[in-house]
């Protein structure tokens, strides 16, 4: 059956397109080389500007990371690259450049002047600083570090030896980190082809659902392989389709207090900060625990805030439900990944609209602004005091009506907060948001770079905070939900493979089908045996039973005494006249009894009414959608009545 189920599962992920063609895969090494070419000349150029002499070869290393490297890519994916080159090459200066001198000499410069790039944004100041590009069609991001002990890096150079890291700056381990956590993933994995398997699947599941949103606060790649890999480690010999049910029955009921680690955290003494609850007092208070297995080891789900923890937690639910119905038969594997219906799951929504006057400055407004959205998720759960529940949406939209290319929208559905287990009532009265919205507002808007601490924030970048309810929701922004025209259209991305998946899911379900009848033949056959050997043993027991009772016969009249049969039927009927005696007697006893029996069952079945939870906030937007904080005179009057809910206002528009 699970052979069944996994080679289902494996056939229906090439109708969602997860798998690449062989000639796209080709493509995407194709395009591996040529940056690499690339990377090639503008060291070697670089070096010569730098007095770096031919003899010493300078040169440096092109890694992949991220799903590309786990091997669970699908066509379009993008590419995480690092680069790791010499000592003389920083990355600041080099690599990125400088518009002071108009990015001279950097590779920045070299990539955005060769004829393969259609486009390449720089983001320096960024956690992991990287080159983000569009290469022949393909997404590649670049991260750089520079390496103090080579002039050449060495070819088969070993990113998992803990030596590279030392004397390096924060970014570059971060950078180095990437690599690192992807190949001792690949490592600790006993069974790597039913963990891609499972963990692609696992990608559609958390995609679909709209909990695949690292940045936000949800599951990113490495997050969702690390708790993958960790189900792996528990059931090394499963196949891909328990794997997936393990994962939702294992993260449903987990207490995320507890670190999910697939390694001891072992510190190397080079000096780095290693995640250690006992040592570091604030993490101990992170919502969500999940640890990389490289050194230094760190918190892969520090912004998980109490929101979108909320709503993992109800998709663990979901998922273990949904694995538990498809491993009965009851339904199929496209239902685990079912569209989330978020524009129908809340009655009020925050839109925020980001948008610039020049193209470039919109690119560099909307990394920046998205990065900081789980902020003002977290300045919602502070200002009504963990009343609401503001629920991010990770999928980005546009307005037809719009320039595409210098605005964005993204949605935050609120929602009443779960109702508190221990405590007081729950809190009522008016809500303010407008301290949340200017918060955020001042956030984004005091925008400095962290490499050379210049601002960067310019006049024309806006973010505009609106409230609507559901009903206000642009057509546009509600994705078409017929599954049908979706069903036709779906056709896979490697034809050859996904009918090679078609055959051995129809092969095990037949072969599951011939299992089954052979058990229930044999069942049968083991039923019909055993009434056979039933009756035969009755048959026995009462020729036994017949003889006993002719000698026991013979035996008293010879001694003259009342045959054993005699005497058992005249106790019988004494027996009966006693049970009529009592009748009359116990009849009212046995109908009081039934009554109360009856009572009681009637009271046991007895189902008490539903009860209505409403998610609505009341006055949220009705006539509240300019600058809240002023409510009225009536607007108070109903919050101070007894049983009101709660009133949230909000800024219609917040820009500077």
């Amino acid at each position: 059956m699970d052979v069944k189920l996994s080679a289902e599962l494996e056939a229906r992920l090439h109708l969602e397109n997860v798998f690449e063609s062989p000639e796209e895969c080709a493509r995407r090494e194709e395009v591996l080389g040529e940056i690499n070419e690339a990377l090639q000349e503008w060291v070697k150029a670089a070096s010569a500007a730098k007095g770096i002499e031919e003899d010493l070869e300078p040169r440096c290393n092109l890694y992949t990371f991220g799903s590309y490297r786990l091997g669970v890519h699908g066509p379009a994916a993008d590419i995480d690259t690092l680069c790791i080159g010499p000592r003389h090459l920083s990355r600041s200066e080099d690599f990125f450049g400088s518009e002071w001198t108009e990015y001279e000499g950097s590779f920045y410069l070299a990539m955005k002047n060769h004829p393969g790039t259609d486009r390449i944004v720089a983001v320096p100041d960024a956690v992991v600083p990287e080159l983000k590009l569009i290469f022949r069609g393909f997404e590649v991001d670049m991260a750089y570090t520079s390496l103090p002990s080579f002039i050449a890096v060495p070819e088969d150079l070993d990113v998992c030896q803990t030596s590279i890291l030392q004397n390096l700056d924060d970014a570059s381990v971060k950078s180095l980190n990437g690599c690192r956590v992807a190949d001792q993933l690949l490592r600790l994995v006993p069974n790597h082809a039913s963990f891609r398997i499972a963990l692609r699947a696992l990608r559609v599941w958390a995609r679909e659902r709209g909990v695949y949103s690292n940045v936000q606060g949800f599951f990113g790649g490495v997050n969702l392989a690390i708790l993958v890999a960790r189900v792996c480690q528990l059931y090394p010999n499963a196949a891909a389709s328990m794997l997936v049910y393990s994962f939702f029955q294992l993260w449903d009921a987990w207490q995320w207090t507890t670190p999910v680690m697939l390694t001891a955290i072992i510190d190397e003494g080079h000096g780095l900060r290693v995640w250690d609850e006992r040592v570091n007092k604030a993490e101990r208070f992170q919502l969500m625990k999940i640890i990389t297995p490289a050194y230094p080891a760190q918190n892969s789900t520090f912004n998980v805030t109490h929101s979108t923890l909320h709503v993992l937690k109800r998709e663990f639910k979901r998922g273990r439900e949904t694995c538990a119905k498809i491993l009965m038969g009851q339904t199929k594997w496209e239902s685990l990944w079912e569209p989330l219906p978020f524009f129908t799951m809340h009655k009020h929504y925050l839109q925020v609209t980001m948008c610039a006057i020049t193209e470039d400055d919109f690119k560099k407004w909307e990394g920046w602004v998205h990065s900081r959205l789980r902020m003002l998720v977290q300045a919602v759960e502070t200002c009504s005091g963990g009343a609401l529940i503001a629920h991010p949406y990770p999928e980005r939209k546009q307005d037809p009506a719009k320039d595409s290319a210098l605005h964005c929208i993204y949605y935050i559905g609120l929602g009443p907060a779960p109702p508190p287990t221990t405590g007081g009532p729950a809190p009522r009265g008016t809500l303010n948001l407008n301290p949340a919205v200017e918060q955020f507002q001042m956030l984004v808007t005091s925008w400095v770079n962290r490499a050379d601490g210049t601002v960067q924030w310019q006049p024309g970048m806006e973010v505009h905070v609106k409230h609507m309810k559901r009903k206000d929701v642009p057509a546009w922004a509600i994705p078409d939900s017929g599954k049908e025209g979706k069903e036709e259209a779906r056709t896979p991305a490697d034809p050859k493979a996904a009918a090679a998946a078609n055959e051995r899911a129809a092969a095990a379900a037949a072969a599951a089908a011939a299992a089954q009848a052979a058990a229930e033949e044999n069942a049968e056959g083991g039923a019909a045996a055993a009434a056979v050997g039933a009756k035969r043993g009755r048959e026995d027991d009462a020729n036994g039973n017949g003889e006993e009772d002719a000698e026991a016969g013979a035996s008293a009249a010879a001694d003259g005494e009342e045959p054993a049969a005699k005497r058992e039927k005249k106790g019988e009927g004494d027996d009966a006249a006693a049970a009529a005696a009592e009748d009359a007697g116990g009849e009212d006893k046995e109908n009081e009894t039934t009554t109360t029996t009856t009572e009681t069952a009637a009271a046991a079945i007895e189902v008490p009414e539903p009860v209505d939870h409403d998610d609505d906030i009341a006055g949220l937007g009705g006539t509240h959608d300019e600058i809240g904080g002023d409510v009225g005179e009536r607007a108070a009057a109903k919050a101070k009545a007894p049983g009101g809910k709660l009133k949230v206002s909000f800024a219609s528009v917040v820009k500077r």
